[in-house]
């Protein structure tokens, strides 16, 4: 099973799309994966077509105490094939204001599941645009973190931020994480700010950015809005399912050489 928590301390870095991006490579190729949404807006919850109210338990319910393999009991289907999903709720807000010792462990905890692990060969965790201890929880829980980012200034001071924060997470709590690199989303076919900082994050970073960038088409939003993985657009996105798909192998390839 290969975990993977999609980050950016910034908000609007495309980090749902990412997982969605990724959640819809994985299903073309029908490996079975499970998206655990801790974004309290429940925005990759709601692409895949879970309806609120919500009858049944939610990523909050997973961080409310440590209990080893209680995920399965928070395990929705989705209307994506091979996808299933842990949904967010609003409660999720109130997480970063418990106090006491292992709280960034829960969700490694709940995870712990023989039946989770025989399922779903990917895991895919959509983190808030913060650095608190739901975002401790997605990283101390993963194999491999990839940072969703924009071109632009004040997300390239977010891809820094959560640098540090991997760092300390690595140092600290899970040594075996790995960093799967950085993709660059939401660039536009011109504009010379987005070029300009999109070299700019390249030569801060060098291999850890992808080479590939995900362009940004109204193709992405409606897929988004119809339910429905990107993958499954006609006429075809090309340009952007051959980013997730490049994305995807990146990530299990880091893992698996790990």
């Amino acid at each position: 099973m290969t975990v993977v928590a999609v980050v950016n301390q910034k908000g609007g870095s495309s980090k749902t799309t990412t997982v969605l991006g990724l959640a819809s490579a994985a299903s073309a190729r029908g490996i079975e994966t499970l998206v655990v949404d801790l974004d309290p807006q429940c925005n990759a919850s709601e692409a895949l077509g879970i309806e609120y109210p919500l009858d049944g338990k939610t990523a909050a319910d997973l961080l409310a105490q440590e209990l080893n393999g209680s995920a399965v009991d928070a395990v929705h289907a989705s209307k994506w094939d091979s996808v299933s999903v842990i949904p967010s709720d609003l409660d999720l807000a109130d997480l970063d204001a418990v106090s006491g010792l292992g709280v960034e462990q829960r969700l490694r905890a709940a995870l712990d599941s023989e039946e989770i692990r025989q399922r779903y060969p990917l895991v895919l965790i959509d983190c808030p645009p913060s650095v608190g201890k739901l975002v401790s929880n997605a990283l101390i829980a993963a194999d491999t973190a990839l940072i969703a980012t924009e071109p632009s200034f004040m997300a390239s001071r977010g891809v820094s931020k959560i640098l540090d924060a991997i760092d300390t997470i690595t140092r600290y709590y899970n040594p075996d994480l790995t960093v799967a690199g950085v993709l660059l989303g939401r660039v536009p076919a011109q504009g010379r700010e987005a070029s300009h900082r999109a070299n700019e994050i390249r030569e801060a970073l060098g291999d850890l950015v992808l080479p590939v960038m995900v362009p940004q088409r109204a193709a992405v939003a409606e897929a988004t809005g119809d339910h429905v993985p990107v993958h499954s657009v006609r006429p075809a996105v090309s340009e952007v399912t051959a980013a997730f798909d490049a994305a995807l192998d990146r990530v299990l390839s880091v893992v698996t050489v790990a």
